[in-house]
């Protein structure tokens, strides 16, 4: 074999043999991990990456490293914070971190500039960061069970935003802005607090078709009148 084709196929090996070990898609749900293996930081191709029913109680910085993640699954874990660095998974899509004990989101969250999904049930969150308004291409927003008791005013910055969840927590009022959300299909506010008001600007909202409520929520009037058009109340 000449030198010139000896070299040719040791660059084909090399590039085959480089590739080996990466992945699009890891799944280590539910295999007793306390922390996340260091390898999987490795795989810098990685896009899905699911971790759901373990016992890791915190995320290296090191996942900053994934350059290339769409989905990250962190569901039923022990996690008390998300690590700043989460900010830097500029193509990430999902973001589902539900039952975990989160008391605070870093506010870098608004650089995942890419994200279109943002699942934090059943944590302990008091409170969102303003720049959760930077996070233009969210549509879909879930915090039910935890502890707000307001939403930042910033949230009408999220112009694609159009499910909302806030079923359990001790909100008493929605900021003005919301009436800036002009995609919104779809609002969920039963038992949102003990004592909740609606801000009068959903009135606005043209593609509002329906918001779940309980006894105890002060509706404005004009919510009334549309029902009868275009919008479905549900009552709890």
């Amino acid at each position: 074999m000449s030198l010139f084709k000896t070299l040719i196929l040791f660059v084909v090996l090399f590039f085959c043999s480089s590739s080996i070990g990466q992945r699009s898609s890891l799944n280590l749900s539910r295999k007793g991990l306390k922390e996340i293996p260091a390898y999987v930081f490795e795989q810098s191709e990685l896009k899905v990456l699911r971790l759901y029913g373990n016992q890791i109680d915190s995320i290296s910085p090191d996942i900053a490293r994934l350059v290339n993640l769409e989905k990250l699954y962190l569901g039923r874990n022990k996690l008390r914070s998300l690590p700043r660095e989460i900010g830097e998974l500029k193509k990430l899509k999902i973001l589902s971190v539900p039952y975990n004990q989160l008391d605070s989101i870093p506010s870098t969250i608004g650089k995942l500039a890419s994200l279109q999904q943002l699942w934090l049930d059943q944590n302990e969150l008091r409170s969102l960061p303003s720049s959760i308004g930077e996070l233009k291409q969210l549509e879909t927003l879930q915090l039910r069970y935890n502890w707000l008791d307001s939403i930042p005013s910033s949230i009408g910055g999220c112009e694609n935003l159009q499910f909302v969840y806030l079923n359990r927590n001790n909100l008493v009022k929605l900021p003005g802005t919301f009436g800036d959300l002009k995609k919104l299909r779809e609002l969920y506010v039963s038992d949102a607090g003990p004592s909740f008001e609606l801000p009068q600007q959903l009135c606005d909202l043209r593609l509002l078709e329906t918001i779940q409520i309980d006894q105890n929520i002060i509706m404005p009037a004009c919510l009334y009148v549309i029902q009868t058009t275009r919008l479905r109340i549900i009552q709890d």
